[in-house]
């Protein structure tokens, strides 16, 4: 069994609302000037017996570091991190405590937001082409330098999109997850309003050959220093 730790943060005034675990409720960790969410008595090889149960713990465990994001701010930690004992979470964060301290400083006014783009697709008017002679092979000629223009300004405005995201945030990271299906991660401000309601319907418009879809704000995830745990 493990002392199973989802996320640190500095400990506030106000009381926190400790969400339920994998099993039971999660509990506060508190060492100089830090403090760990964690849920104890964990088997780890347990989290990961079998397709299903792999999957509800990663989502449990993303749940639980969401809900207390919505209350502080905080560092996320892997899943599947884990302690043999409360002694050994303890040295390891007064070893890295400063390293921690300092990333939650500079994190503590931030929120993270995904965009996914992904790219539309031509329309098809296959069913209208004159399936005879030349007039079929002009249309054909003329669909794939069709094809090929609305390519060619797809890419353009996928260009401009990274440029006018990279303008106003200075944190920003992007990925291919899917073939085709292209993700852009950035930090803002917390509580900034404008991103959902000003800029993203701006971007929507600029780039209309390709389907957004934007995320809540969400604990920086994409942007926390390899040594953490």
């Amino acid at each position: 069994m493990s002392i199973y730790a989802y996320a640190l943060l500095v400990p506030i005034a106000s009381p926190l609302v400790l969400p339920v675990g994998m099993e039971r409720n999660t509990e506060l960790v508190y060492s100089s000037g830090l403090a760990a969410i964690v849920e104890p008595e964990i088997s780890l090889e347990a989290l990961q017996a079998t397709d299903e149960r792999l999957l509800q713990s990663v989502l449990t465990h993303d749940r639980v570091i969401r809900e207390l994001f919505q209350q502080t701010p905080l560092l996320p930690l892997r899943f599947g991190s884990g302690f043999n004992s409360v002694e050994t979470l303890l040295n390891h964060l007064e070893k890295h405590q400063q390293q921690y301290l300092e990333t939650l400083t500079q994190l503590r006014d931030k929120v993270e937001y995904t965009l996914k783009a992904t790219p539309c697709d031509l329309p098809d008017d296959s069913d209208t082409i004159d399936a005879r002679g030349k007039a079929y092979l002009l249309a054909k000629k003329q669909r794939y330098q069709t094809q090929q223009a609305f390519q060619a300004q797809q890419w353009q405005q996928w260009e401009l999109l990274n440029q006018l995201i990279l303008k106003t945030y200075t944190k920003v990271t992007s990925e291919t997850r899917q073939p085709d299906v292209r993700q852009i991660h950035f930090l803002a401000q917390r509580n900034n309003s404008t991103v959902s309601t000003e800029q993203f319907p701006l971007w929507e418009v600029q780039c209309s050959r390709w389907q957004l879809a934007l995320s809540e704000p969400l604990p920086p995830y994409h942007f926390l220093k390899n040594t953490l745990i």
